[in-house]
């Protein structure tokens, strides 16, 4: 019994040299690919944080300065806003108390905190809430005369260009109504 004999023809050494070189490229290529798109998805992400803590921000003390008759006292080195408002109006932490109350806004541990003051109470404190997560600095001033409050708020995480912080300017609308 004889074996039919055939040849083998394989791969040269450079042909696989070329074909690895190639493939390395392309391996290569894939990953810095993947490396721009993580690093856009992330910063889209940390964007989009940051937007829905100003969006926020702004809706809450929004509320609380245009429905306030007074102009808001903020302290001497802006870092905690209080809002006086009328009983039966509604408060940051969603209620509608039946007494006069001042609302007390501050960044505390990365929150933004607001308490709820009685005023017909001797001004004892109804609790105070945690309203929103993320926050890295806050701060409040206002126009000469009161009736513009300027909120600036860093989210955590924030991208460089915004690392300074977002300026929220309110009116108090029922004070300039007045």
């Amino acid at each position: 019994m004889r074996l039919s004999s055939y040849s083998v023809r394989g791969y040269s050494l450079v042909e696989l040299m070329v074909a690895l070189t190639i493939g390395t490229f392309l391996l290569a290529g894939i990953g810095m690919s993947y490396s721009a798109i993580k690093g856009t998805v992330m910063t889209t992400q940390q964007l989009s944080q940051a937007q829905e803590v100003v969006r926020y921000t702004n809706h809450i003390l929004s509320r609380s300065v245009k429905q306030t008759s007074v102009i808001p006292a903020i302290t001497e080195n802006g870092t905690i806003i209080t809002i006086d408002q009328d009983a039966y109006s509604t408060s940051c932490q969603g209620t509608v108390p039946t007494f006069n109350y001042q609302e007390v806004y501050t960044l505390s541990d990365g929150y933004l905190t607001c308490d709820i003051l009685n005023l017909d109470d001797d001004g004892n404190s109804v609790g105070v809430l945690n309203l929103l997560k993320g926050v890295q600095a806050l701060g409040f001033s206002s126009s000469q005369s009161g009736r513009l409050i300027n909120v600036n708020v860093t989210p955590q995480d924030v991208p460089a260009q915004f690392a300074t912080g977002i300026v929220i300017s309110l009116a108090t609308t029922r004070v300039i109504m007045r």
